[in-house]
């Protein structure tokens, strides 16, 4: 059985790859790097690894020279290149989670020293590897709508979501993450260019961070929500009722307090989690949009926005035969034929994990891989941070 080490025991490492891991069996961990005591101790007795190979320092564990077949990095996205760098350097195979990086010349850097490498190196663009995609893939590839002339992909956060990663959370400053369309959209522009299969020569962009302001507080509000807000009954962002009752309470595990009400809201007066809405200063999107075009003349609509009510996305592709529309969510997938008029319906479902399925099914696809002794470095992983990165210009220079 291939081996794998996680670096960053996080929600992606720990909550995400590594319980499919061992649930499946299609790898076997036998190390982890984390910097935060609590988190690498629980992951340590969760999946029997080793004193020796646990680390708090990835310089630490880099220094011993290759421990295992592959590394799974789940670091912040600040920190993705250096580590992906030093993996390098071992000659691990690797899965660097997306964005690659929030920095453009790192994306160049890294791109020069991945073409030429001899090992696996795939990024986390789990959308790729779910059944949904797989299937309009597949309609695509048996020409089922002719050439494809136009895309339109919409990514809708759910308001919850976007208050709990994107205003309260780790990503909600562009100077120390990314811009929103970066850290959350690239695997969007990843879909585009897959689907399409053409190359993006331009993009226009719109967006602003035009709600989540002092100014469209319903009045004067406090610091926190647990500090008495006399809005606190009718504020859809109200802290202590999306994570006590919302839809955020998906998030409650991050706070490490259990699911005890009293807990949580004990939780909340202190993390960044509690702080009220509108005075969190965070300055990336909160709706944007990107219209762009590739070699072969197809166009492309994507909007990513915060203000929907379900964390989905929807698609639809236009083509000279046809045209197919779904979510990916719902697994509903529409063909509507030109030449007789007919619509044909697909229902894909999956295992259950993140993502759709897809978080599970890169897994077995890195797995395979590692398995063959495959070499695979998909550079247009790298056109794709591109793609975003110059949506996110066009935005600012109007351009």
């Amino acid at each position: 059985m291939k081996t794998c080490i996680i670096i960053g025991a996080g929600g992606r490492g720990k909550d995400a790859y590594a319980p499919y891991i061992k649930k499946s069996g299609i790898m076997k961990i036998v190390g982890v790097v984390e910097p935060d005591d609590k988190k690498r101790e629980d992951f340590k007795k969760e999946y029997a690894v080793s004193e020796e190979m646990c680390f708090s320092d990835y310089h630490d564990f880099f220094q011993k020279g290759r421990l295992a077949d592959s590394v799974i990095i789940c670091t912040q996205d600040r920190m993705h290149t250096e580590p992906a760098k030093l993996a390098i350097e071992c000659g691990y195979h690797i899965m660097l989670e997306k964005p690659v990086s929030p920095v453009e010349t790192e994306i160049d850097e890294l791109e020069e020293l991945v073409k030429d490498y001899d090992k696996v190196f795939i990024t986390g663009y789990v959308l790729r590897y779910t059944p949904f995609i797989i299937k309009i893939k597949e309609l695509l590839d048996s020409g089922a709508i002719g050439k494809i002339m136009t895309m339109q992909l919409n990514e809708n956060e759910g308001f919850w979501h976007h208050a709990h990663s994107y205003v309260r959370g780790p990503w909600s400053n562009s100077k120390t993450s990314s811009p929103l369309i970066v850290a959350k959209s690239c695997h969007d522009f990843d879909l585009m260019l897959y689907l399409i299969g053409s190359k993006c020569t331009g993009v226009s962009s719109y967006g602003s961070n035009g709600y989540f302001t002092p100014e469209n507080a319903p009045g004067d509000v406090p610091m926190r929500c647990t500090d008495g807000c006399s809005f606190a009954d009718t504020c859809k962002y109200n802290a202590v009722k999306l994570y006590t009752e919302g839809k955020a309470s998906y998030f409650v595990h991050k706070f490490e307090c259990g699911e005890d009400k009293d807990a949580i809201i004990e939780a909340l007066k202190t993390n960044e989690y509690g702080r009220c809405i509108y005075r969190c200063g965070n300055d990336v999107c909160d709706h944007q949009v990107a219209s762009l075009v590739f070699e072969n003349g197809a166009t492309a609509v994507f909007t990513v926005s915060a203000f929907s009510l379900d964390n989905t996305r929807t698609i639809k592709l236009m083509g000279t035969e046809g045209e197919i529309g779904g979510c990916m969510e719902k697994g509903e997938i529409v063909l509507k034929r030109f030449a007789d008029m007919t619509e044909e319906h697909f229902r894909v479902t999956h295992d259950g994990t993140k993502h759709c399925g897809g978080d599970s099914g890169i897994m077995r696809h890195f797995a395979e891989l590692l398995e063959r002794e495959s070499v695979k470095n998909d550079l247009s992983v790298f056109e794709s941070h591109r793609m975003a990165f110059a949506a996110e210009r066009a935005r600012n220079n109007g351009k």
